[in-house]
């Protein structure tokens, strides 16, 4: 009985970077194959980077009408400060929060037909790209990237912005060997 309920109570660190369910087999009808892909490990600073500057951005835009409030409204530096508190907290709890389960949240899967991805901590995003109806691939690095030993991949098939799937935090020699593969395999269906 203890055992059930310890087990409910499991923090999100033990939740697996693999799928709970076996990946269902391509005979199933169903893409499948292999099973899910992880990012690089090294997407967790990517991506903490990323929140830092944004948030000094946040709090520095917050700064210049809390400074004009606060000197010309009298009572209004507690709650001006607090704001400012507030803010900060929640954006140091996703900074150390967010990133780790987005990674676990992440992979990806290529079968011989599709490339499949998953994300979403909280909003579970599954997207499936059939390798006939791929037109380019994109290899994305930049300098922050680049620093990391990382790359992202944009694929694009026809139709509008809705019709690209973007991997994110994927070893530099990694990304560029799948954007040569996804590209000879892509699709020969162009209008």
């Amino acid at each position: 009985m203890k055992e059930c309920r310890y087990r409910a109570q499991a923090s999100m660190d033990n939740y697996p970077t693999q799928p709970v369910h076996p990946p269902v087999s391509p005979e199933a009808g169903e893409p499948g194959g292999p099973e899910f892909l992880p990012l690089d490990p090294q997407v967790i600073t990517l991506w903490r980077i990323q929140q830092l500057i944004g948030s000094a951005v946040l709090m520095g835009v917050l700064l210049i009408p809390l400074f004009v409030l606060v000197a010309n409204v009298r009572g209004a530096f507690l709650p001006a400060a607090a704001l400012w508190i507030l803010i900060g907290l929640f954006r140091a709890f996703t900074f150390f929060w967010y990133p780790p389960r987005a990674y676990r949240a992440w992979g990806y899967r290529i079968d011989g037909k599709v490339l499949e991805t998953r994300s979403g901590v909280w909003f579970r995003v599954v997207q499936l790209l059939p390798l006939s109806r791929l037109q380019h691939v994109d290899l994305h690095r930049g300098p922050i990237e680049r620093s990391l030993g990382l790359a992202s991949l944009s694929l694009h098939t026809a139709g509008t912005v809705q019709s690209a799937i973007s991997i994110p935090g994927l070893e530099a020699g990694l990304a560029t060997r799948l954007r040569d593969q996804l590209a000879a395999i892509g699709g020969d269906d162009a209008v």
